[in-house]
């Protein structure tokens, strides 16, 4: 019998040790990334001249095209991911209110990421100078959401002359049923922070806050010094806190099961589950000081609006600055 007990016990310790390697094998970020075809969705293309005639967008005209994933001609070390987030309502069509663009390097560990504020004054093609959080919505009534995707992943890849790889979107409601479905998220704030959407304050230090605390924190802008700036610090560690999350040894056996209300949860996006397993191991492991943020330069201002024919209030990017950040942000 004791032989019989140690036998079994070593055969159980073999087997989770076999696991443990075999789930590292598969998922762990470096390996993973290497192995798989990454796609290109956009890329930047030549901007029309400023003086071209404005057109308006058209409606209720079905899409024939589907995200193209362009494969590589060879292995990328690196890959760029544009994070979306929508604030549809109802039958509404979609603004895009938060857009990250983050340049993932999974052999370094490193993360350059880059906020760019909603107000942001940027070339649509075939519509001029308007704001970025525009482009989702213009593409979305000429096609749906799909289109919406397209818009956005161009207009972005254009501003800041980088390929996009791969994209997550969600809306307000999708983040917030998720959190809650991992049990909410721990946060660490510097100072008592009053949520405007929700109405309540945010005692400083350490607390425990559930999805409609978490998309509150992740929206607001008026209560920091420096608003949309501020609000990007603080999305950061939101991301990393919500994989941390993920990942907890009480989660592993949900993996699956989380995975599919990801997908669910998020409106749209081309990673595949595998990705998003080595996404949240390689966010797991990582510091503060492994992640490189940057906010888009440039002036507060009013230009007329070629959609609304009106003056509207923009962040007026320094674009040789921006291309200067790009340069460093987005290189290996």
């Amino acid at each position: 019998m004791r032989r019989w007990v140690v036998y079994t016990a070593g055969c159980l310790f073999v087997g989770i040790i076999g696991g443990g390697l075999g789930v590292y094998w598969k998922y762990e970020p470096v390996r993973h990334f290497e192995q798989v075809d990454v796609p290109v969705l956009s890329r930047p293309s030549v901007p029309i001249e400023e003086g071209v005639t404005v057109i308006q967008p058209k409606v209720a005209v079905e899409p024939t095209l589907q995200v193209t994933q362009q494969v590589p001609a060879k292995p990328i070390k690196s890959f760029n991911v544009l994070l979306l987030g929508t604030d549809a309502r109802g039958d509404e069509n979609a603004r895009s209110d938060v857009v990250i663009v983050m340049h993932i390097i999974p052999s370094t560990r490193k993360i350059n990421m880059i906020s760019i504020p909603r107000d942001s004054r940027v070339y649509i093609e075939g519509v001029g100078y308007t704001k970025i959080n525009h482009a989702h919505i213009l593409g979305e009534m000429r096609g749906g959401n799909e289109e919406g995707t397209k818009e956005a992943l161009q207009t972005v890849s254009n501003f800041l002359d980088v390929p996009i790889n791969y994209y997550m979107k969600t809306n307000f409601k999708g983040f917030e049923d998720f959190i809650d479905t991992i049990g909410g998220v721990n946060v660490e704030v510097e100072n008592d922070i009053y949520l405007l959407h929700s109405g309540v304050t945010l005692p400083q230090g350490k607390q425990h806050i559930d999805g409609k605390l978490a998309l509150s924190l992740a929206r607001e802008r008026y209560a920091f010094a420096n608003g949309d700036f501020d609000r990007q610090s603080e999305q950061t560690q939101l991301l990393k806190t919500v994989a941390t999350e993920i990942l907890r040894p009480e989660h592993i056996g949900e993996i699956a099961g989380l995975l599919s209300k990801v997908k669910k949860d998020m409106v749209d996006t081309n990673f595949q589950d595998n990705d998003i397993i080595s996404l949240a191991w390689l966010f797991k492991g990582m510091t503060a000081d492994d992640f490189t943020t940057k906010q888009v330069p440039g002036q507060s201002g009013y230009e007329m609006d070629p959609l609304v024919h009106s003056r509207l209030y923009y962040w007026i990017p320094d674009m040789v600055k921006v291309k200067e950040i790009s340069a460093t942000l987005f290189k290996d």
